[in-house]
């Protein structure tokens, strides 16, 4: 029986089956497992030692998968709002239909899938996997290309800086500057490429794509929690999300530098070595999601502007009636991956990598291969 509870909690349903076989003999509930288990003195043990079939009750409503589902909903009226067992062929258990689940189904709101998303400059792109909507291949590209140009720019920013300090330098020190070398030119690598993805993440929050980020967060968050998609209502929802791929980026971030701190320790003990190492995947393990949330908060999302919500919301709006019409609507991994969005987005960053390196006619060379 306390299999039985964890199961009911977990799964957050009304009532499980109870099975022999392929087959379902019986119902168990709340209302059972409490009379069962709090009627003695040992309710802990009770629960421990007593087993599901003690607290079993036969089934009330059954119904068959083909039937029409008003039918169904005349079940549900009759059991009071209990849950109805699904059977198909030789009597075979398919599952709980949940009054819930049928309502949803009678007024037109299917169950919704996990909804995934990007930030475009073109706007909010949102997918299923199976069904897409929002800015179409041209808007991911365009991702690409854009993150690409900060990238360049961020890398600009830094040549800047670099030159500067050498001509303020230059002009303090007598004499050319010594080289460098060894663990003194890894540590100024490290430098620059820190100073390097500073500079590029303040212009990506400074970047309309920050908002346009915000806001994709927002609407899925008020899909997800079955909300309105009101302006009052999405504006209320948070922008971390936690299946957010800044989060990755984190993990990466943490990595690098886990990577680097053990490259400094390599000249210690094998025990020393080992502690680092135990200690570091801690660290990595405890705070990757936090400092994804904190990357979001702070960095690759800032509060939208009205005009960005409603766009996203309107994208929001056309996933949900294309799940209305396609509620089984599946696709094969290919399709799961394209509409992902990511192999669209790469194609911009080397597309702009290609137009950086050799100017303008591969770009047109590419547009005629793209276009045919």
């Amino acid at each position: 029986m306390a299999k039985a509870i964890r199961l009911l909690r977990a799964r957050d349903l009304p009532m499980l089956p109870v099975a022999e076989g392929p087959h379902v003999i019986g119902m168990v509930d709340e209302a059972g497992l409490v009379a069962a288990v709090a009627g003695g003195a040992d309710a802990r043990g009770a629960a421990r030692e007593m087993r599901v079939g003690q607290a079993m009750r036969p089934i009330r409503l059954t119904a068959l998968a083909e039937q029409p589902l008003e039918e169904v909903a005349g079940l549900l009226r009759e059991g009071q709002g209990e849950a109805v067992v699904v059977l198909g062929y030789g009597g075979r258990y398919l599952g709980l239909l949940l009054p819930r689940d049928a309502l949803a189904a009678l007024a037109g709101e299917p169950i919704v899938p996990p909804v995934a998303g990007l930030a475009t400059p073109l706007g909010v792109y949102l997918t299923t996997g199976a069904l897409r909507a929002g800015a179409g291949n041209l808007g991911l590209v365009a991702t690409g290309a854009a993150l690409m140009v900060l990238n360049l720019l961020a890398g600009g920013g830094l040549y800047g800086l670099a030159w500067s300090l050498d001509r303020l330098l230059g002009q303090a020190a007598e004499g050319p500057a010594p080289a460098v070398t060894g663990e003194a030119a890894m540590t100024v690598a490290l430098v620059l490429s820190a100073v390097h993805m500073l500079i590029f993440l303040v212009l990506l929050r400074l970047s309309p794509l920050a908002g346009v980020h915000a806001a994709e967060h927002m609407v899925v968050h008020a899909i997800e929690e079955g909300e309105d998609l009101s302006l009052e209502k999405v504006r209320a929802m948070p922008r971390v999300h936690p299946r957010c791929g800044t989060n990755l980026i984190a993990l990466l971030i943490l990595l690098v530098i886990a990577k680097q701190f053990l490259t400094s320790v390599s000249g210690a003990s094998q025990e020393a070595q080992v502690m680092a190492l135990f200690v570091l995947a801690l660290i990595v393990l405890l705070t990757w999601r936090r400092l994804g949330a904190g990357l979001q908060r702070w960095v690759t999302t800032r509060r939208p502007s009205d005009r960005q919500l409603m766009q996203g919301m309107r994208v929001g709006e056309r996933l949900l009636s294309q799940i209305r019409e396609r509620p089984a609507a599946r696709a094969s991994v290919w399709v799961r991956v394209w509409n992902a969005g990511l192999l669209q987005v790469v194609a911009g960053f080397f597309l702009v990598t290609v137009i950086a390196d050799y100017g303008w006619p591969p770009l047109v060379s590419l547009w005629h291969l793209l276009a045919k």
